[in-house]
């Protein structure tokens, strides 16, 4: 019989498979135990990707021929492909054992103990592979991905350099490399390798979705989308690419995008609690807030301890009215601040402390603080003695309030008088039991310290009839919605008596030059850096007949000192604003004016404009 195995051996060898299985079985027709022939109808069969009848056929080879290394390897390969890694290691084991320098034994075995998770001992085994072939690129790359699973990216990246140098353009290397640089947050060292590696492989859909990744990641959300796309055209069922594709529409404002690939998503896995939390805050996004809270409840139902899922939620409650579950739900706040301050005193309930002295503490923005500062007085009733904490900017506009409320005012970063109880300004609601109903809208609550309104008597120039206060950007933050371009304004400045006073403390340059060069520049007055502090502003605001703002802490300001205020709402705005009114339940002087859709400022700007017009 051996005429007709050298012949499927050669047909074999030639990538003739038909040709050499039926060489190989007829072989064994004459003669069942001839191990050659097992042997390399099991390599055949594992080659056709049916690695049960491999592994049957190499076994019987195996107990035939035991002290061969080859055939052990070759189990090995079958049982690994099989997901048996244990097994598999021990044949790659018993292969060594009788073939000490066998470098493809190392080199496999190091391949099983990845696949086990056993990265230390894959180390090792392609460090010994490499000692008996030191210009292996493919065990160079292996080590590398060994060294990033053990966080040694540096060691990882060195592995990959030497990979290329051996195998320039290695798709994979170039792949690996940019995962490790990414690791190291070089992202900017990482995108040129996935790049790369697409440039030898087209095809390679993992490199599309690390570019894609990558590009989400450092803020490139338009080309994070063309690499989702790419990643998800080659493979459209990939669960990360359909994630991240959502995420990256979202990240781009076009949350209507995004939803149909975030139900995707949490369609192909249900347990997928942060493609849940994702697609509930689209939803928010989109200011459909009954939805949103329903795809963070099943967000929660997954994963009981998101906190982003509850805060979302909250938020979503809020915006609807529903106080009675929003406020427990908003102290889910301060598990998704990093930086939130720990405190060591007992937290304050709402209880009456007669003989006790209350610390209630500003936390977020300046805006918050003006808001909320309302519910101190009320506090104040339940304690002996309260102490407030604010930002240093406030303290002068806040002290004459602080007296007529019998409060002690410090500002934040100054030592703390001594106190029994704490409890975070924007929890006092929850604490004093407050419903949408019974939210205190009394104001003026604020006024300016006097000193500052002499300081400020005739100093805001014009000539018009009516002088009114304008603010159209705050502090920017990631995927901010309450800014727009300073050009959008152009219908208000269009309109004649009025002289518009910038409230704005900090101007770009670019807003700067374009307020000199304007045609109506002689109707727009700003006071640059003379703004020192929120009294200042107070003072000039106190002088006006209006304030046009975008939701910022000069709308707070505004509203709290009682004046006239149009404010300018992005399509969903912060849950404070509720949904769809065009009164405020925390400022009677305010007009809430809403974007039809998302970006829409003109159609308020206009809204605005006619509002004035009409006045």
């Amino acid at each position: 019989m051996q005429p007709v195995f050298d012949r499927a051996f050669a047909a074999h060898r030639d990538g003739r498979l038909d040709d050499a299985e039926r060489g190989y079985r007829a072989t064994l027709d004459g003669d069942p135990a001839h191990v050659d022939a097992l042997h390399l109808l099991g390599v055949l069969r594992h080659q056709q990707g049916q690695h049960a009848e491999a592994a049957e056929l190499v076994r019987r080879a195996v107990n035939l021929r035991p002290q061969d290394a080859a055939l052990q390897l070759n189990l090995g390969n079958a049982l690994k492909a099989l997901g048996q890694i244990d097994e598999a290691i021990d044949q790659f084991r018993n292969a060594l054992t009788l073939a000490p320098s066998f470098p493809m034994a190392h080199y496999n075995l190091g391949n099983a103990y990845a696949a086990a998770g056993r990265h230390e001992d894959a180390a090792d085994a392609f460090r010994r592979s490499l000692r008996l072939q030191p210009e292996d690129a493919s065990s160079h790359n292996n080590l590398g991905n060994a060294l990033h699973a053990l966080g040694r990216h540096e060691q990882a990246i060195a592995s990959f350099r030497r990979t290329l140098e051996l195998r320039p353009g290695h798709a994979g290397a170039l792949n690996n490399m940019g995962m490790s640089l990414n690791a190291l947050h070089r992202a900017d060292e990482a995108i040129p390798c996935f790049q790369a590696a697409l440039a030898a492989e087209p095809r390679f859909v993992a490199a599309h979705f690390n570019l894609a990744n990558t590009f989400d990641a450092t803020g490139r959300h338009a080309e994070a989308v063309a690499s989702f796309e790419a990643a998800l055209a080659l493979q459209p069922n990939l669960p990360p690419a359909i994630f991240g594709m959502g995420n990256a529409l979202t990240a781009l404002g076009r949350h209507t995008q995004a939803i149909p690939y975030l139900e995707r998503s949490v369609g192909l896995d249900p347990q997928f609690a942060l493609a849940w939390l994702s697609l509930g805050t689209a939803h928010q996004a989109l200011g459909a807030h009954a939805t949103a809270v329903r795809a963070f409840d099943q967000a929660l139902r997954v994963q009981p301890d998101l906190a982003s899922a509850h805060m979302n939620r909250a938020l979503a409650w809020l915006a609807l009215g529903d106080f009675a579950r929003g406020l427990p739900e908003y102290e889910w706040r301060f598990q998704t601040v990093a930086e939130a301050a720990i405190e060591t005193l007992p937290r304050w309930h709402g209880e009456p402390v007669e003989q006790r002295t209350l610390l209630i503490h500003a936390e977020q923005g300046f805006g918050d603080t003006l808001q909320f500062a309302r519910f101190v007085p009320l506090a104040a009733q339940r304690a002996a003695r309260v102490v407030l904490e604010v930002q240093p900017q406030l303290l002068p506009l806040l002290e004459p309030a602080a007296q007529a409320w019998r409060v002690t005012l410090i500002p934040r970063g100054a030592p703390r008088p001594a106190a029994d109880l704490q409890c975070p300004l924007l929890s006092l609601p929850l604490a004093l039991g407050t419903t949408l109903d019974t939210i205190p809208e009394r104001t003026p609550y604020l006024s300016a310290p006097p000193a500052y309104r002499r300081k400020w008597r005739g100093s805001l120039g014009g000539q018009a009839k009516r002088k009114i206060g304008l603010a159209w950007s705050g502090r920017i933050q990631q995927n901010e919605t309450r800014s727009m371009p300073l050009a959008a304004l152009d219908p208000l400045f269009a309109i004649e008596g009025i002289d518009w006073i910038v409230l704005q403390p900090d101007l770009s340059a670019d807003e700067c030059a374009a307020l000199d060069a304007h045609p109506r520049a002689a109707s727009i007055h700003r006071f640059d850096k003379r703004i020192g502090n929120f009294a200042d502003t107070a003072a000039i605001i106190e002088r006006l007949d209006a304030v046009v703002s975008i939701d910022t802490s000069i709308a707070h300001l505004a509203g709290a000192l009682r004046k006239p205020l149009w404010l300018m709402l992005p399509f969903a705005p912060d849950w404070r604003w509720c949904a769809g009114d065009t009164r405020s339940p925390w400022y009677a002087s305010a007009t809430l004016l809403r974007q039809p859709r998302p970006g829409a400022w003109r159609e308020v700007v206009e809204a605005v404009a006619k509002e004035l017009r009409r006045g």
